[in-house]
C-alpha cells in the first residue's frame, strides 16, 4: 500500500476503537471527534512531503508585478543594456531575440559573437511586437521608454519586465531583477560586489583632491550634454569630478547653444565612443576656442573597440574607473587603469580585451 493510504487507515481503526470502548449516550458525539481528528492528522501528513513552489514574483521597475513559474530559459532582450546584462551575468545562451543593429556592437564580437544572427526586434523608439511573439519567450526584458507595449505582449500570454537603469541605484536594481528572472543570484551579487569595491576605491582614491568640473557630451553633437538626472551625472561625480551641466533641468541629453556651453565653462570635456563626431572637430571649432578644456587640451575620448562605458551597463564602473584615471593621474595612473579594465572583461565576459583598444 502506499504510506498516504496505510496512514489513512491506521487513523480510522484507531477511531473506531475509541467508539468501542465509550458510553453509548457519548458514543456518537466520541466517534465523530475522532474521526475528524483522524481525518485532520491523515491530511496534515502529505503537506511536508509537497514540493515548494519554484514560482518567482518581482516587482520591476515600473511597479508592475511580474510572475514566472521557474527561472526564465529564453529571454528577448529589447535593449542593448539589458543584452550586456545577460552575458555579464552568464546567461547569454538564453538569449533568443535582441535589439536592432546588432551587429554594430562591439563587444557582441568578442564576447557573444552568435548574438548578431538572431532575431532583431526593434529600437528604443519602436517595438516589433509580432517578431516577439514570433519567438514564444518565457520573459521579454524592456526598458521603461517600451513599456507601453508591456501590456500588449502580457495579453499575448508573454511575460514581461520593464528596467529602468538610469542611474546608479536603478542599474544595480536592475541586475539584480535579472538575476531573479534568470536564475543568476550569484552572478548578479558578484558584478555587484565588484561594482561596490570599485566605487569605494575610486571614493578614496579621490576625496581629499581638488574636483574639476567636467561635461560628457552626446553621441549625435558636441553641443549636447548630459544634465543631473542622467545617470552620466553619477559617473562624474564617482569619478572624482563635478558636473559643470548639472544645473540644466532635463531627464535626457539638452541641447545646448555655443553661448550656454561657453557659460559652463567645464574643465575637462569627455566624448562617448559612440560619437558622430571626433576630438579633432571640436577643438578645429573656433567657436569653442574659449572653453578652459580646449585651452588646456583637456578633450577626451573614451574607448570605441569595447562598449560604453558612460551608459549604465554593467561596464558602467570602468567608465567611472577610466574618469578617475583622467582626471588624477597622480593617484590612479592609466596603466593600473588598464590592468584593471582587462581583468573586468576576462572576469565577467570571458575574454580578455588588448591594451590597444584601451585609450584615452
Amino acid at each position: 500500500m502506499k504510506p498516504r493510504f496505510v496512514q489513512k487507515i491506521t487513523a480510522l481503526a484507531l477511531a473506531a476503537a475509541l467508539a468501542f470502548n465509550l458510553t453509548a449516550c457519548g458514543a456518537a458525539s466520541s466517534v465523530s471527534s475522532a474521526a475528524e481528528s483522524a481525518t485532520s492528522e491523515a491530511a496534515s501528513q502529505p503537506a511536508a512531503a509537497t514540493p515548494e513552489s519554484t514560482g518567482i514574483t518581482l516587482t520591476d521597475q515600473a511597479g508592475r508585478t511580474v510572475t514566472l513559474e521557474q527561472p526564465a530559459e529564453s529571454v528577448v532582450s529589447c535593449y542593448y543594456i539589458t543584452t550586456y546584462a545577460l552575458i555579464a551575468l552568464g546567461q547569454k545562451d538564453k538569449i533568443v531575440g535582441l535589439e536592432n543593429k546588432a551587429d554594430t556592437r562591439a563587444i557582441y564580437a568578442l564576447a557573444a559573437p552568435e548574438l548578431p544572427e538572431l532575431t532583431q526586434v526593434g529600437t528604443l523608439k519602436e517595438l516589433n511586437v509580432e517578431a516577439v511573439a514570433s519567438l514564444d519567450p518565457e520573459l521579454v526584458i524592456m526598458p521603461k521608454k517600451l513599456a507601453d507595449n508591456a501590456q500588449t505582449l502580457e495579453d499575448l500570454g508573454i511575460t514581461v519586465m520593464v528596467v529602468d537603469p538610469e542611474t546608479q541605484e536603478g542599474l544595480e536594481t536592475m541586475l539584480t531583477l535579472i538575476g531573479q528572472a534568470c536564475g543568476a543570484e550569484e552572478e548578479a551579487q558578484a558584478l555587484l560586489d565588484y561594482n561596490h569595491e570599485q566605487l569605494d576605491r575610486a571614493a578614496q582614491m579621490t576625496q581629499d583632491l581638488d574636483k574639476p568640473t567636467v561635461c560628457l557630451l552626446g553621441n549625435s553633437s558636441y553641443l549636447t550634454v548630459a544634465p543631473a538626472a542622467m545617470y552620466q551625472n553619477d559617473l562624474i561625480e564617482q569619478a572624482g569630478g563635478v558636473n559643470a551641466a548639472a544645473g540644466i533641468e532635463e531627464d535626457y541629453w539638452a541641447e545646448v547653444s555655443y553661448e550656454t556651453l561657453l557659460s559652463l565653462a567645464p574643465e575637462v570635456l569627455m566624448i562617448p565612443s559612440g560619437a558622430e563626431y571626433t576630438a579633432d572637430d571640436l577643438l578645429a571649432d573656433a567657436q569653442l576656442a574659449d572653453l578652459p578644456a580646449v585651452q588646456n587640451g583637456a578633450v577626451y575620448t573614451m574607448p570605441q573597440g569595447l562598449d560604453e562605458w558612460d551608459s549604465p551597463t554593467p561596464s558602467g564602473i570602468l567608465g567611472v574607473l577610466w574618469l578617475t584615471s583622467v582626471l588624477h593621474p597622480d593617484a590612479y595612473s592609466f596603466e593600473e587603469f588598464t590592468a584593471d579594465a582587462q581583468n573586468f572583461y576576462q572576469t565577467f565576459y570571458g575574454f580578455t580585451p588588448d591594451a590597444s583598444l584601451i585609450t584615452k
